[in-house]
């Protein structure tokens, strides 16, 4: 399965654990082989090409992978977690975000960092991001370092460890405190053409530790702190986000089910 680009001993890897875990769960113990791999393009190429059986991928339009003949296991991985994002903004520049009053004055007045690839790159200039991108994630940080851009939208499940890696001596960044983005993404396992069985068994798998609490464990033991510190925070959803199709809303309840009460209460809840 394709991993991030840094080796995956340095940082924990949810999406790994959490496939060995579904795996496990219907009765295969083979060793899940974690590979280094920097973009979403390079990782659905390597399961069209056989080079990998699964991998997590953004689970937005399926028109975006139908050329590499891919199967989505419908489960997003982290319940939306992906989808609760963190105001990235350099460390001299946190009160002048923390004292924005909605969404509308962030959209109007700041410049988001997007890569390139991302897929949902159309989405957010079309709900109406002044968006600015780079190719990388790095060079997202480094437009933020030198003013290009303004701000940075990353997931509860990345700014934490992303943060201080790309802080320098030169420029720290910070977490803008008591605000968070929420809209619903989050990425789903796909699986090679060549292995069609595996996304029914992965399925299966997934169900079963959601029902019987292995996942809420690992999904706690991963980002449990990382939510318990924004349990304040007001959150600005983007209700004009589209819903990938096929997963529907219920799966994205990070948090009415994991979120302390005061946040989650400010979201609806979907049937």
């Amino acid at each position: 399965m394709p991993g991030p680009p840094f080796r995956v001993g340095e940082y924990p890897y949810f999406q790994g654990d959490l496939a060995a875990l579904a795996l496990q769960k219907v009765g295969i113990t083979t060793p899940l082989e974690i590979l280094s791999t920097q973009t979403w393009p390079r990782q659905v190429r390597e399961l069209h090409d056989g080079h990998a059986d699964l991998a997590p991928l953004p689970a937005v339009d399926p028109g975006l992978y139908a050329k590499f003949h891919v199967r989505r296991v419908d489960f997003p991985i982290r319940r939306g977690l992906l989808g609760v994002r963190q105001l990235v903004v350099r460390s001299d520049r946190v009160d002048e975000f923390a004292r924005l009053p909605d969404l509308a004055a962030l959209q109007r007045r700041y410049r988001l960092g997007y890569g390139t690839e991302w897929g949902d790159l159309p989405v957010m200039r079309q709900l109406g991001f002044r968006v600015a991108t780079e190719r990388t994630t790095a060079l997202l940080y480094e437009g933020l370092r030198n003013g290009r851009i303004d701000f940075l939208s990353r997931g509860l499940n990345e700014a934490p460890s992303e943060v201080p890696r790309f802080t320098g001596p030169d420029q720290e960044f910070s977490l803008v405190p008591g605000v968070l983005l929420f809209y619903p993404l989050d990425d789903c396992y796909f699986v090679s053409h060549r292995r069609p069985e595996l996304a029914a068994r992965l399925l299966r798998g997934l169900r079963t530790a959601l029902a019987d609490g292995s996942y809420r464990q690992l999904f706690h033991q991963h980002f449990g702190e990382s939510l318990a510190a924004v349990r304040d925070a007001r959150v600005w959803r983007l209700d004009a986000y589209p819903r990938p199709p096929g997963l529907p809303l219920s799966d994205y309840d990070v948090l009415q089910r994991w979120m302390p009460r005061r946040a989650a209460a400010q979201l609806p809840q979907h049937a």
